[in-house]
């Protein structure tokens, strides 16, 4: 037998051990369940008044970098990203936008190159191209098109 100054048996010990384990469990589990996630912000659409240019603006932030976008598609199916990163870090981090533009059961993917951002500082970076999809399915990109853009490190 063992001699503990606790008074207290050995399988005492466990079933208490075991229940602070348990309640410590549950504790934890329901504050990340509490916690709500983060959420990107939402996206304006504006489309211009003679119809032909949708623009997709919205704001991200990953990492203590952050910034605003917007993702800008033409009826000729000529597509721009230009956003900003603004790094709040001490060290050089890499930023690339990716806009994710979705109408109907349709989804095209585009983003912008990478760029260094010092430490303390903001940079602009952009890209554009043609795409044929956004040519054909302008109509319904006008009308139902939808865009998710995420500012990414590295």
């Amino acid at each position: 037998m063992r001699i503990t100054n606790t008074r207290m048996s050995g399988t005492t010990r466990t079933r208490r051990g075991l229940a602070l384990l348990i309640a410590s469990g549950a504790g934890i589990g329901s504050l990340l369940l509490g916690a709500v996630p983060a959420q990107a912000n939402d996206t304006t659409k504006q489309v211009s008044a003679d119809g032909r240019t949708v623009v997709f603006a919205t704001s991200d932030s990953s990492r203590n970098v952050s910034g605003s976008v917007e993702f800008t598609v033409n009826a000729d199916g000529n597509w721009q990203i230009t956003g900003t990163g603004h790094n709040s870090n001490l060290l050089v981090r890499t930023i690339h936008w990716t806009c994710d533009l979705t109408w109907d059961a349709a989804k095209v993917s585009h983003s912008t190159g990478k760029k260094a951002v010092p430490g303390k500082k903001t940079r602009t970076v952009s890209s554009a191209a043609y795409d044929p999809n956004i040519q054909a399915d302008f109509a319904d990109i006008a009308d139902r098109g939808r865009a998710d853009c995420d500012i990414v490190i590295g």
